[in-house]
């Protein structure tokens, strides 16, 4: 299986962060990854300090704990699709009245849309490193699409449109920008569906999917 961009970016260093243990490690990654045998403390510390976050188990041991000891934990199914580096780019009509397609400038960039680009150092680091296309309704960004994180030429692709304004193909459009950009800069891009929705999107550019997971939220103590 394709390990997880975040959790093998943190363990590189890059992102977020890693506890390791005799026999078991938390990474903080956006998503709390439990990788190894549980152990009383590192048992202990989930159960205290991540209730209310994303959990990612990457081992049986880990799923089997955390099934048993947290029946009414809420479960949630995406799926990793595999990298890539070539990619399908459907023909896109023309996006609605008043709407207009851009490349992720530095004055998008500095506004973090969506919080996009929060984790690069600047703006010269997102434009050497990642890559991104935004939407716009006048003058306000109302979708984009970015490279949430970037290591070695390969990057995880982040998405979001504004509420009131899905449903008119935002979305694909500014991945069709920024997929064709890193095709053209041989970047690998990495895909992470938490739905089905999202799923079928990524295969519409050619992405296939590798493997379906599981992420809990643990009850509240």
């Amino acid at each position: 299986m394709n390990i997880h961009f975040l959790y093998r970016a943190s363990r590189q260093g890059v992102f977020g962060k890693c506890e390791q243990y005799s026999r078991s490690s938390i990474t903080d990654a956006l998503f709390v990854y439990l990788d190894g045998d549980p152990e009383p403390e590192t048992v202990d510390r989930v159960d205290m300090y991540f209730r209310n976050r994303p959990l990612v188990c990457l081992t049986d041991a880990w799923e089997t704990l955390i099934r048993e000891q947290y029946p009414d934990a809420a479960i949630y199914r995406r799926t990793v699709m595999k990298p890539a580096c070539r990619f399908i780019i459907p023909e896109m009509p023309e996006l609605p009245e008043g709407y207009r397609l851009a490349d992720m400038d530095e004055a998008a960039f500095e506004q973090h849309p969506f919080s996009h680009g929060e984790h690069y150092s600047g703006w010269a680091a997102f434009q050497a490193e990642g890559s991104g296309a935004t939407a716009y309704y006048g003058e306000k960004i109302v979708a984009a699409a970015s490279s949430f994180l970037s290591m070695k030429n390969e990057i995880e692709l982040d998405v979001s449109t504004q509420e009131d304004h899905r449903g008119k193909k935002l979305a694909t459009a500014c991945i069709a920008r920024m997929l064709q950009d890193c095709m053209k800069r041989g970047i690998t891009a990495h895909w992470d569906a938490q739905n089905e929705v999202s799923r079928h999107l990524a295969e519409k550019f050619g992405f296939e999917a590798e493997q379906e997971y599981s992420v809990y939220w643990l009850p509240p103590s």
